[in-house]
């Protein structure tokens, strides 16, 4: 059965991902060409709280408040009321006077409409506001009504003030131009405006907003240029002061002087007063107070507009399209972080636009990156599930070598999606399994051991080779020629691993041999590997250690040498004294057998040194709880008659019964010790001292032999514990060298360590290290 790789995947996915996007595409522009003003309401709302633009202090709100209510009296006012206060703020210098009250009906006999009529002639700086009623019938258009005559005459322009409500009751938008086709008036704020603009007060535009006609299937009816209320604050935002105390001369001139002045109500029984973005969760605003957010933005040349639609739809399917670019670039690699990286940039994007005046719905793209995001998490999981339950049954049919931890559950219930779940929790097992058993198997290999490519560069390392190299976390990607430098002393690299080495691929390393830093011998030994994948996986670079081959042909060299040498030389020695002594040069009896009893004695410590050697390092050992006070007391009375005869003193410090619990063989301890006082003895002169010691420091039991002595040259103490070494110390040294030798095994045998330090001519001290018995013990 083919293999499916991950680029075949990708590439039968990529038909799939497309129809996706086709639908998330639609889906967008559907909802982009719609008003979904819930979905989007929420955003706006938060997003306009945030602004920080600044209240223009050249706009003054005249409150209609509760104060100027229990003042002046109930509502509706006099006319003459309202003249009055034309008269004090014309008085005062102001700029403009935007009275957001309805003069739609007469008063009395007219005489007060007349007086508030002058009043504003005299002004010359007044707008009034008309009203248009509901709808008497559906399908026919609002009934607009102007203001009374007297009124309207003397105004300085007249506008609607209507604001449109949200689905959700607040108001956010209003057109700026609105009526009855071939009457549409434009918004008392933008009338406001144009006069200001035309006196220089303020810097002018071209009316902003997008046109959509006809409201409410009436045709008749006429209103575009659509804008939001660049609301800049929450109630209150506004200087205001209050109607009463403007009329009764409390108000300044100087704090009216060139004010733009908005009349109209703010007192919450009156009943002007509307849900905003910026009101809280249950505030309102004022209408005045809407009014002079809208001129504040006209003012600054701020105004919100609305994308048209045809933008509108394309702006929003450009995230969507974005993240399944950015998808296929990364590999979906980082799917989640991709996901909300793009709704933050669709945030992002949102809030500049408004910043520059322009309101963006993110609604619909944000529903479109999660359509497009669900869709294709279920397409793409259920393809790669797909896939896993194929390769799982790939692999079920390939030979297993595996141990199996359990049998198969064999469940054939449950969704399809639980099933391949299951098959995909055993395949990984099985995976899991393999890899584990690979990795044990190459561990448990006895020899050091790499896999490396073509390239000869390491694939993997069995835990002998990781210990080998000192990196036991792992030496993958590495060179094997840098990874075996590592261990070869510098000064004795072999020539198949230097520079100028004539073996630069590894397949020609098999049979090559070399020695690491601590003195093992080791043999190359390479073979490739074959996979059923493919046929040149590789090689095998096993590294076999022949060290105790090479000790052992060495120890076979040196029992050559001391069968044919060293043990024929005092027999040879033996048979030219008997010769000697039956020919005519004989020697006196007593000298006779004085000279042959040497050679005998010399050829049997020879033969006793070889014996006890060879029974240390082959023979079992007796191992048993011993002090090491007592072996050093017994290793004292045999070596006392040696120190007598020569004049040596023997000393002891330390010694106890109780002292030194070891776990060890008593016999080969004691002739240990006692190799190390021979010594001492033999090349100590006369009159000297020998010093024996022995003391417990934690979890370790130490003895020290120290001698005054001709000592030992530095350059020789690295090859003082070999077998077959001797140092001639002034012509002093006999033997075959294998005292030490004999220490240095016994040591091993017990886990200890020996140690010397020694001075030319002033002595030497050699110090066994063993483990205490509870820890032996352990």
């Amino acid at each position: 059965m083919p293999i499916l790789t991950s680029e075949a995947l990708f590439r039968r996915l990529f038909f799939q991902w497309g129809v996706l996007l086709l639908i998330a595409l639609a889906a967008t522009g559907w909802m982009a060409s719609r008003d979904f003003v819930q979905l989007n309401a929420s955003v706006y709302d938060h997003m306009i709280a945030w602004s920080d633009r600044p209240v223009n202090d050249d706009i003054l709100i005249v409150a209609v408040d509760d104060r100027s209510l229990r003042e002046i009296g109930r509502w509706p006012w006099s006319r003459l009321v309202h003249a009055a206060l034309v008269d004090r703020l014309r008085e005062a210098g102001v700029q403009a006077v935007m009275m957001d009250i309805l003069f739609l009906e007469a008063e009395g006999d007219g005489k007060a409409d007349r007086r508030l009529g002058d009043a504003m002639a005299r002004a010359g700086n007044v707008y009034v506001p008309l009203a248009r009623a509901p709808m008497a019938t559906p399908g026919a258009p609002p009934v607009v009504y102007p203001p009374l005559p007297d009124i309207a005459d003397n105004a300085a322009g007249i506008g609607h003030i209507n604001v449109e409500a949200d689905l959700d009751g607040k108001v956010r938008r209003l057109y700026l131009c609105e009526g009855v086709i071939g009457q549409v008036v434009p918004h008392l704020t933008w009338a406001l405006f144009d006069s200001l603009v035309s006196k220089g007060l303020a810097t002018g535009m071209a009316m902003p907003g997008e046109e959509i006609q006809s409201i409410h299937n009436t045709p008749s009816w006429h209103r575009d240029h659509l804008v939001r209320v660049p609301f800049r604050g929450s109630p209150g935002a506004f200087p205001r002061v209050s109607y009463s105390s403007v009329l009764l001369g409390e108000v300044p001139d100087e704090l009216l002087k060139d004010r733009i002045v908005l009349v109209g109500a703010t007192a919450s029984g009156l009943g002007d007063r509307y849900a905003v973005p910026v009101s809280g969760r249950m505030g309102t605003m004022a209408g005045v107070e809407i009014q002079a957010n809208l001129l504040n933005g006209l003012m600054d040349g701020y105004v919100i507009t609305e994308l048209g639609k045809a933008a509108r739809i394309l702006l929003s399917m450009v995230p969507v399209l974005a993240l399944m670019i950015a998808l296929l670039v990364s590999r979906m690699r980082y799917v989640h972080a991709l996901m909300a990286l793009m709704v933050g940039l669709t945030m992002a994007a949102c809030a500049l636009a408004l910043r520059l005046g322009i309101w963006w719905p993110p609604a619909a793209s944000l529903t479109g990156l999660v359509l497009f995001y669900l869709l294709w998490q279920w397409r793409s999981q259920s393809v790669i599930l797909r896939w896993f339950s194929t390769e799982i049954e790939s692999l079920s049919s390939e030979p297993n070598m595996v141990p199996e931890a359990g049998g198969s559950s064999g469940m054939r219930w449950g969704s399809t999606l639980h099933r391949r779940v299951m098959a995909l929790e055993a395949g990984v097992q099985q995976l899991r399994a393999s890899r584990r058993f690979v990795t044990d198997m190459l561990d448990s290999l006895p020899v050091v051991t790499f896999l490396v490519d073509g390239e000869a560069k390491v694939k993997a390392a069995n835990r002998k080779a990781r210990w080998l190299v000192g990196n036991p976390a792992g030496v993958e990607s590495w060179k094997l020629r840098d990874a075996l430098l590592t261990v070869v002393p510098a000064d004795a690299v072999p020539v198949f691993l230097s520079e100028a080495g004539r073996f630069a691929d590894v397949r020609h390393w098999h049979g090559q041999a070399f020695f690491d830093r601590w003195g093992n011998h080791y043999r190359i030994e390479v073979a490739p590997l074959w996979t059923a994948i493919t046929l040149d996986a590789g090689w095998l670079i096993s590294l076999v250690d022949m060290t105790g081959e090479r000790r052992a042909a060495e120890q076979r060299a040196h029992m050559l040498r001391f069968l044919s040498h060293d043990m024929k030389a005092p027999q040879a020695s033996m048979l030219a004294l008997l010769d000697m002594q039956n020919g005519t040069a004989a020697l006196p009896a007593r000298e006779f057998h004085a000279r042959l009893e040497r050679q005998v004695r010399s050829a049997l410590d020879m033969i006793e040194d070889f014996m006890q050697l060879a029974k240390v390092e082959f023979g079992a050992l007796d191992f048993r709880e011993v002090l090491l006070a007592n072996i050093a007391m017994d290793a004292l009375d045999r070596a006392w008659p040696l120190a007598q005869a020569k004049g040596i003193r023997l000393e002891s410090d330390n010694l106890d019964d109780d002292g030194g619990p070891i776990w060890g063989d008593q016999g080969f301890l004691v002739r240990a010790v006692f190799n190390l006082l021979e010594n001492a003895i033999k090349y100590s002169p006369p009159r000297s001292v020998v010093t024996l010691s022995v003391l417990q420091s934690g979890d370790r039991v130490i003895c020290q032999v120290s001698d005054q002595g001709v000592g030992i040259a530095s350059h020789d103490i690295p090859y003082l514990f070999e077998s077959y070494r001797r140092f001639d110390a002034d012509n002093m040294a006999t033997g075959l060298g294998l005292g030490l030798a004999f220490v240095k095994t016994v040591m091993d045998k017990h886990n200890g360590e020996i140690q010397c330090r020694s001075v030319v001519r002033q002595g030497s001290t050699f110090t066994l290290n063993f483990p205490a018995y509870a820890d032996a013990g352990d």
